[in-house]
């Protein structure tokens, strides 16, 4: 495969690269058969600078976008950053239908970003009204909206002006909005496309949303590498994850990029006989990550892909978050997935990892997600502000030039978030042999009587129980009006389950599993729960929607009667 062709200090001299070295470089959008060449694209965002210009957007603004992703999002994408102001994308919720409640939300976002402008597909037209009644000055651009002009009087590009603001995941409620400048985002492409081993020669496949950043920056560097792009609609995934499988046989495929759930619905949806159908033998990166990798499903990827040519190098657990533009840890494109089985309570109250086989009693599996990219500097420091010893777990800290300088108009969780030129991810690992593990949230984690344990233990041991719906279950400690310590879990159960046997059941296994008594299990409905937009379960909504419910769901909170701990 060729070598990367990615170039440039800033975003806009990245995608000015593109243009010149590969003008027939194409993206596809298959829901809406669009296809645009570089050159197209540069033409488009042009005409689309000049109009954004138009409506008083230049050096300083921050834009939002609400719209689909197709052929005239990429358009105004680029035409912001080449009208010399950033970019947020706005998150559209799957099939929404509740548009007060969506303006809503999205207003705390537009005030917190101070937002003056917003590019509005016309399919939002409703919701573009409610936001102008709760924020008057508000100005509603068209997508379409363009200008005539040459490129010689657009803004200077700015290294360190702001490129594109992050809003992280689940953030909606108390919104922080990541600040990336030009220069952030040049060196996070350059991480990605270094540490990825990117080619122009790839045949990359995109269905994650672009307002979360493995969706940005996934295709965003794909593009201006110069590879071949295709870019479905989030729904047309969740509706046919097989069918996408297809196509990208089809299209022989090179890269796709997704949660860990993701791979899951997609085997399940395409029967053996299907697969041994495909030829899958391009496929060189399967990028699995923003929520924790399962080592199961990383076993079965390869097991029932395997018909199809997909090797044991395909599946890539990558880690990475919005703060650092993207890419925090890849894994040597092409080595086997490196799992690690530890001791689960050593792990969670010890912090350190104690090697074990499989099949021993409180084993828990934990997978490599490789070694930081190009331009990350990584350290684990213990809650005493020490660093990690190898095989000891502590918060991941990150340094470099990917990294964001700080939240927009938040300087207070700035300031919360770094020590020093170190910033604080709140995520927990450890390292063996140079590779990285990450553990857990520090906030997510289950206390019992002081004692830490994992969330998804917890949940892993729920999802065992057969009546769980699709094994979603979210698990987390709480405290009782007469102060007793609980964990809950709240689980969907299939509509047939016999409800008070399968909480019997859950709460027998979990009892079992982690040692430990008072657990509460609530029983919903199918697709109760909630994720991310990355695809992490909302474990703090949770809590609030289960206290919220207290009183209607007396009746599917099953207790344990306190007993005297093992």
């Amino acid at each position: 495969m060729r070598p990367a062709l990615l170039s440039g200090d800033t975003l806009t001299a990245c995608f000015a690269a593109h243009v010149r070295t590969s003008p027939s470089a194409t993206v596809t959008f298959p829901g809406t058969d669009e296809r645009m060449t570089a050159r197209e694209l540069d033409e488009a965002s042009l005409r689309s600078a000049r109009g954004l210009m138009a409506h008083g957007v230049g050096p300083g603004c921050v834009v939002g976008l609400l719209m689909p992703t197709d052929a005239t999002f990429l358009s105004v994408f680029f035409g912001v950053q080449r009208a010399g102001a950033a970019v947020s994308i706005l998150p559209v919720p799957a099939g929404f239908g509740d548009e007060a409640g969506m303006a809503r939300r999205l207003a705390r976002i537009i005030s917190t970003a101070g937002f003056r402008h917003l590019v509005l597909d016309p399919a939002f037209r409703n919701v573009g009204k409610l936001l102008t009644d709760q924020l008057p000055g508000l100005v509603l651009i068209d997508p379409k909206a363009t200008g005539t002009g040459g490129e010689r009087t657009l803004p200077a590009t700015d290294p360190d002006a702001l490129s594109v603001v992050q809003f992280t995941s689940g953030s909606t409620s108390a919104p922080k909005g990541v600040q990336l400048t030009q220069a952030t985002m040049a060196a996070g492409l350059h991480a990605s496309v270094v540490s990825g081993h990117f080619s122009p020669d790839d045949v990359f496949m995109q269905w994650v949303p672009v307002f979360h950043d493995m969706g940005l920056i996934g295709l965003v560097s794909h593009l201006l590498n110069g590879a071949e792009v295709h870019v479905f609609n989030p729904i047309a995934f969740l509706r046919r994850p097989a069918a996408l499988l297809g196509y990208f046989a089809e299209h022989r495929g090179t890269v796709i990029t997704g949660p860990n759930f993701s791979y899951d619905q997609m085997l399940d949806a395409a029967p053996p006989e299907l697969i041994t159908g495909l030829d899958l033998s391009a496929w060189r990166l399967a990028f699995n990550g923003a929520e924790p990798v399962s080592a199961a499903t990383t076993r079965r990827f390869a097991r029932a892909l395997a018909p199809a040519g997909v090797g044991d190098g395909v599946m890539y657990p990558a880690y990475g978050m919005a703060e650092a533009t993207l890419a925090i840890t890849f894994p040597v494109p092409g080595s086997p997935v490196r799992v690690l089985t530890v001791d689960r309570t050593a792990l969670a109250t010890g912090r350190r990892a104690v090697p074990v086989a499989a099949d021993a009693p409180g084993a828990k599996d934990l997978v490599s997600v490789g070694h930081p990219v190009h331009g990350i500097e990584l350290r684990l420091m213990t809650e005493d502000g020490r660093p990690c010893a190898p095989g000891e777990s502590g918060e991941i800290q990150i340094a470099g030039p990917p990294v964001t300088h700080g939240y927009l108009n938040h300087p207070e969780a700035t300031a919360a978030a770094f020590d020093g030129r170190w910033f604080r991810t709140g995520d927990l690992g450890l390292r063996l042999d140079g590779h990285l593990y990450v553990t857990g949230r520090r906030k997510d984690m289950v206390v019992v009587r002081g004692q830490n344990y994992f969330p998804d233990d917890v949940e892993a041991a729920a999802q065992q129980v057969p009546g769980v719906y699709r094994q979603r279950c979210v698990a987390f400690s709480d405290v009782e009006d007469d102060g007793r310590e609980v964990v809950r879990v709240v689980v969907e159960a299939v509509p047939q389950a016999d409800r008070a046997e399968l909480a019997a059941q859950i709460r027998a296994r979990v009892e079992s599993e982690m040692d430990f008594t008072d657990v509460r299990v609530h029983l919903v409905k199918p697709r109760w729960l909630t994720r991310t937009s990355s695809g992490k379960w909302q474990r703090a909504l949770t809590r609030e929607r289960i206290a919220e419910q207290t009183g209607a769901t007396d009746s599917s909170a099953h207790r344990t009667p306190r007993r005297t701990p093992r």
